[in-house]
């Protein structure tokens, strides 16, 4: 009877009466109907599967030096550039509200940067005042840094650059003075970080955080085996019990744009495609990335950014046997905010929607600038 109703001519179909319709369906299967178990909200509630904890969710912080600083970052409403004094009193408000954790992304002026982000060494740096106020403080909650030097560097990329063959530099600057070679190296063509050089940084830098009391340090510049440096160094210095969060799964997205405001970190010339993952590229890439990281000493992993990578989510959490966690990057964050403002979305049930999807792929927890937000809807 089902091929009856598939094929009925449109024309026989709109002229059938009534009778002919019920005796169609009455040789349906009715005993399935899938909307019993949506019936009444103490039902769903009990049937959901995938649900939304505070633990679920760690805060970003954009710490700066100086005191008393709160400076509003214009493209992410509701987020702030902080001194550390500030970022204390914000993370015992978080705190209070029950949020677990948090991760620290540095912000410094133009003046302390270089060529190799030194800054980042710096043991009176933002990062590292705010981890020991939050630890001298008490706060109760998981500590976690970013480790990276686009934010330290004067060229805006994630480490030292590589040297360019001066040879190469001459012929295509067409000049022989240093200043002109140093400008042909700084062609988009030949813009790259110099990746060994880079991790071993990290490894001083990772070192540096957990002396000032961070529980978990998260390199994000998809510098190859800088996972491994990293629990190298740790190890020898005595943090063995310092967990590494693995970037292992960072696309150079347009979605990254607020950040580069937050952060102060947009490149001054070329991009990052030379190091961040092409997101052409399909989901076999990205196992492979966060397996070599978890192989060298990972105790997790992340995909960034999260919306339009729900796949590689799915396919990666499935693929290691380390817990994977999502990030909701700034454009993400400004996209909801924007619609939010001009009334075109009901922003709490878009973003717990999200949310859920993450969970829903694989997500141990969601690194997201709503965090606070999601935390009193949750109550």
């Amino acid at each position: 009877m089902r091929e009856i109703f598939y094929f009925l001519p449109l024309s026989g179909f709109y002229a059938a009466n009534n009778s002919f319709i019920m005796h169609i369906m009455s040789e349906l299967d009715k005993t399935t109907r899938m909307r019993r178990l949506r019936k009444g909200g103490i039902l769903r509630e009990m049937l959901a599967q995938v649900k939304l904890a505070p633990e679920h969710f760690v805060a970003p912080l954009f710490v700066r030096s100086g005191q008393g600083v709160r400076r509003p970052i214009l493209s992410m409403p509701g987020q702030f550039q902080l001194s550390p004094d500030m970022a204390l009193e914000e993370l015992s408000d978080m705190a209070a509200r029950g949020i677990k954790a948090y991760l620290l992304f540095g912000v410094v002026d133009a003046e302390d940067k270089d060529a190799t982000g030194s800054h980042a060494h710096d043991p009176n740096n933002a990062v590292c005042t705010t981890l020991r106020l939050a630890r001298d403080a008490g706060i109760n909650m998981l500590a976690m840094t970013d480790l990276c030097y686009c934010e330290y560097t004067s060229h805006g990329h994630c480490g030292p650059l590589a040297p360019v063959p001066e040879r190469t530099a001459r012929r295509k600057s067409g000049r022989s003075s240093a200043a002109a070679v140093r400008r042909a190296a700084a062609s988009a063509d030949h813009t790259t970080v110099d990746n060994d050089a880079t991790i071993a940084q990290l490894g001083l830098q990772a070192v540096l955080h957990a002396k000032a009391g961070a529980d978990m340090v998260a390199p994000s510049g998809m510098m190859d085996h800088a996972v491994a440096a990293i629990r190298a160094a740790l190890d020898s210095s005595g943090y063995q019990d310092t967990s590494i969060l693995s970037y292992a799964v960072k696309y150079a997205s347009g979605f990254y744009g607020p950040f580069r405001e937050a952060a102060e970190s947009p490149p001054q010339f070329g991009d990052r495609r030379g190091y961040q993952m092409d997101f052409r590229r399909d989901s076999r890439e990205a196992v492979r990335e966060a397996c070599l990281d978890v192989r060298e000493g990972a105790d997790m992993v992340m995909v960034k950014p999260g919306m339009a990578y729900l796949d590689i989510l799915s396919a990666v959490s499935q693929a290691v046997d380390v817990p994977c966690a999502v990030y909701q990057v700034s454009g993400e964050y400004a996209m909801f905010k924007a619609a939010a403002q001009a009334g075109w979305i009901d922003e709490k049930q878009c973003v717990l929607e999200i949310m859920h999807a993450f969970r829903r792929a694989g997500a141990a927890f969601i690194i997201t600038y709503y965090a606070s937000e999601i935390v009193e809807w949750l109550r």
